[in-house]
C-alpha cells in the first residue's frame, strides 16, 4: 500500500489494554512525525507474498486484489477463509484494534486502499462501540469508487456492556450493531447481517 510505500514509519503495537491516557499521550507525540500507529489490540498487518508485520497466521492468505481493514483480528481470519474458498485473495490486510484509542482509523485505511492501484475493493469489519464504522462510510459515500463491504460484529451484545475487547462498548442506541449496519446501508454500502456471508457478499460486491 502506498502509506508502507512511502516511506512513512509504520509502528504496531500488538498488545490489548493500554491505559488511554498514554495512548492519548502517544498519539499526540506522533502527530509531530513523519509515522503512523497500527492499533494497537492489533493481528498486525499482513500484504501476502510481500510481508508481514504481527500475529496473523499468514498461511491462510494468499495474494489478491480485496483489501480488509478490520477491528477484530479473529473475524479477519474467517473472512479471509471465506474468501479463500472462493478463489479470493487479499491485496493487503490491517487491523486497526479494538481498544478505545488507536493509531490508525478506518477511514484512513480505507482512502489508502482507494488510491492503492492494487485493491478493486475493500472488506470492513467493525463491532459495536464508538462511531468509526458510520464516519468511515460517510467518507466512502463522498470520496470512494470501489466496492466497499461491511460488516459490524456484536449484534446481540446488550447495552451498557464491555464485549470482549477493550473498546467494544456500547454507550447509546447509535452505537449498536444494528444501528451501525442499517446506516452504512444506507450510506450505499454492501452489508453483510451474518458473518456465515461474508465471503459471498464479498463476491456479490465486485460482481456487481
Amino acid at each position: 500500500m502506498e502509506a508502507i510505500d512511502a516511506g512513512i514509519k509504520t509502528i504496531v503495537v500488538i498488545a490489548d489494554g493500554i491505559p488511554v491516557q498514554d495512548m492519548v499521550r502517544v498519539e499526540r507525540y506522533r502527530l509531530g512525525t513523519n509515522s503512523i500507529i497500527i492499533g494497537p489490540n492489533t493481528p498486525g498487518i499482513i500484504t501476502p507474498g510481500v510481508g508481514k508485520v504481527g500475529i496473523m497466521p499468514s498461511h491462510i492468505y494468499s495474494p489478491g486484489r480485496i483489501g480488509i481493514v478490520s477491528r477484530s483480528g479473529t473475524l479477519n481470519y474467517e473472512a479471509v477463509a471465506q474468501m479463500s474458498d472462493l478463489g479470493l485473495g487479499q491485496s493487503s490486510s490491517i487491523g486497526i484494534g479494538g481498544d478505545p484509542v488507536n493509531g490508525t482509523d478506518f477511514a484512513t485505511v480505507l482512502k489508502a486502499f482507494e488510491d492503492d492501484p492494487d485493491t478493486d475493493a475493500v472488506l470492513m469489519i467493525g463491532e459495536i462501540g464508538g462511531p468509526q464504522e458510520v464516519d468511515a462510510a460517510r467518507w466512502a459515500k463522498k470520496n470512494m469508487r470501489k466496492p466497499l463491504i461491511g460488516y459490524v460484529a456484536g449484534l446481540s451484545a446488550p447495552p451498557g456492556r464491555r464485549m470482549g475487547h477493550a473498546g467494544a462498548i456500547i454507550s447509546s442506541e447509535s452505537d449498536t450493531a444494528t444501528a451501525k449496519i442499517d446506516m452504512m446501508e444506507a450510506l450505499g454500502m454492501f452489508v453483510v447481517r451474518n458473518p456465515a456471508d461474508i465471503g459471498a457478499t464479498v463476491l456479490r460486491a465486485i460482481k456487481s
